[in-house]
């Protein structure tokens, strides 16, 4: 799987099933983070299909921004944004 942002290039492959990955919080590559338009909606609809938040959604006020994090089932810990796209 291949995304393209701003000129890099974020390539992902399969880790091969025998080999156990660490989880991602806490090394070199702590996080992803995406920005998601109407993230409160997107954050019910992950947690209707069973989906739990690290953080759940929650707004901060003083910085215009929502925000929202979750560790994907193979250790990849991932932040949703909505707002952080204006600064």
């Amino acid at each position: 799987m291949h995304f393209y942002i701003s000129a890099m290039n974020l390539t992902f492959s399969p880790n091969r099933e025998d080999e156990p990955r660490p989880d991602t919080k806490g090394r070199a590559l702590d996080h992803v983070g995406f920005e998601v338009k109407n993230l409160q909606a997107f954050c019910k609809r992950l947690e209707a299909s069973g989906v739990k938040f690290d953080v759940p959604y929650r707004k901060i006020p003083n910085l215009g921004i929502a925000v929202a994090f979750l560790t994907d089932p193979k250790g990849g810990y991932i932040e949703l944004t909505e707002g952080l796209d204006t600064f």
